[in-house]
């Protein structure tokens, strides 16, 4: 689902799917959730309220179903290494 950043420091961005009444939002944790059968009013109302996450926290968390989707580390990435890697391959004079 695309989502849109939005002004807050508690929610990232939103979005929303009419089709199926989700309303996905990625918090500033990193964590992405998905909210079941919201109507699409909750979602306007989240786009103009001030106060992103306390709109969220009063009219959305304990009120729909949600799951979580953020999405796992790839295990196979090894940041470490791959640093490591592209750091012995520099060019000293750069």
């Amino acid at each position: 689902m695309q989502r849109s950043p939005l002004a807050s420091s508690a929610v990232v961005s939103a979005g929303y799917d009419a089709v199926n009444s989700t309303l996905e939002l990625e918090f500033s944790s990193g964590r992405i959730y998905q909210y079941a059968d919201v109507p699409r009013s909750a979602y306007e109302w989240l786009l103009r309220t001030r106060s992103k996450g306390t709109y969220v926290s009063r009219m959305i968390n304990g009120q729909y179903a949600y799951r979580d989707v953020t999405p796992a580390l790839d295990d196979a990435f090894d940041l470490e290494a791959t640093l490591r890697h592209s750091l012995r391959d520099r060019d000293p004079q750069d």
